[in-house]
């Protein structure tokens, strides 16, 4: 009886612990990794938890935004990218029970993208292709290829501006160089929403996050997170890079809103609070430093081209002073030479 009892309890308590390992998985594969990309039964591939949540006019927490004015903050295939990167981890790294071998993993294989962010959690995807759609993969015209995702417009306005300058041989446009910077970086309070949003992500579940944003509770704050989420068209590059990290909050939210997980909450706002914050300070020091050297450039081209001019001009004048010496000279001989025909003249 005692050895029955043994052969039971083993397989048991190996079931057991292969479920507590599976549920001790704090990561976000398995409320969107087993969703499918790729279907048959529509022509525009994408999640279901993009399609309900984003575009539409009817959901709770995003309606309070315009379809344009979703789509002006981030388009929807920038969303479907960060879980496809999300379930690319989790597929490769097997979590959730999900592996190559399962078919939700096979049939969006060809769409994953092979320099993703390796991460279990939802939110650092979110914010990886905010970011890139402010900074770029590369300098092509390309980020994510597979899903379409777009560049943020007011970037590639910056970045376009900004290489017609670098490579502008003139070297004579600095100021306007600097003036656009200043356009480009302006600080605005009335948009700066990181702060308050951050507060609230940390202390609030996902529900009450949204309606602090959406301006539910009727307070001064949420008005002014509300209105200056409709105004993103408005924000300057560095509003937009600053709120970045609000902006993963939010879409975290918003996408998780019926997922209620404590510990993967507090794991998600360490990195939003922390890691996120960092991570946005250090790109705003590389752009800045990057329009330096580029302002830097333009001004040692200009000082070249002014100082290779005025060596010219001096070169010019040096020529033309010789050329004068020389047609005195040329005058004084030809006097000289006829002084004594003039001289026999007068004699006689």
């Amino acid at each position: 009886m005692k050895k029955i009892n043994k052969i039971f309890i083993v397989p048991v308590v190996l079931l057991l612990w292969i479920l507590g390992f599976s549920f001790a998985d704090n990561s976000d594969c398995w409320i969107f990794a087993i969703d499918r990309f790729i279907n048959t039964w529509d022509a525009n591939n994408s999640f279901q938890i993009v399609k309900s949540v984003r575009w539409r006019d009817d959901f709770i927490y995003s309606n309070f935004l315009t379809v344009e004015q979703q789509t002006d903050i981030i388009d929807i295939d920038s969303l479907n990218t960060a879980i496809l990167n999300l379930k690319k981890y989790c597929c490769e790294k097997e979590l959730w029970w999900l592996s190559f071998e399962r078919e939700t993993c096979k049939a969006d294989k060809n769409s994953f993208n092979p320099n993703s962010l390796d991460s279990p959690y939802l939110f650092d995807h979110l914010f990886d292709v905010i970011m890139r759609r402010l900074n770029w993969l590369t300098w092509e015209n390309d980020i994510y290829v597979d899903t379409k995702m777009t560049v943020d417009e007011k970037w590639a306005e910056r970045r376009s501006r900004i290489t017609e300058k670098a490579e502008d041989l003139s070297g004579s446009d600095v100021q306007s160089i600097i003036d656009k910077y200043k356009e480009f970086w302006k600080y605005n309070l009335k948009y700066d929403i990181a702060s308050q949003m951050d507060a609230q992500f940390w202390d609030a579940g996902n529900d009450d996050f949204l309606k602090y944003v959406i301006w539910s509770w009727w307070k001064e704050s949420e008005e002014d997170i509300a209105n200056a989420l409709r105004n993103y068209k408005d924000w300057s590059m560095y509003d937009r890079y600053h709120n970045a990290c609000a902006l993963s909050q939010y879409f975290y939210a918003l996408m998780n809103v019926w997922i209620k997980s404590d510990d993967r909450i507090r794991s998600i706002n360490k990195s939003a609070r922390w890691l996120c914050n960092d991570a946005v300070k250090q790109q705003i020091v590389n752009e800045n430093r990057y329009i330096w050297l580029v302002a830097q450039k333009e001004w040692n081209r200009f000082l070249y081209n002014f100082v290779n001019g005025y060596i010219s001009y001096l070169h010019d004048r040096r020529n033309t002073l010789r050329e004068t010496q020389k047609d005195i000279h040329d005058r004084l001989l030809d006097i000289a030479k006829k002084v004594p025909h003039l001289v026999k003249s007068c004699v006689k």
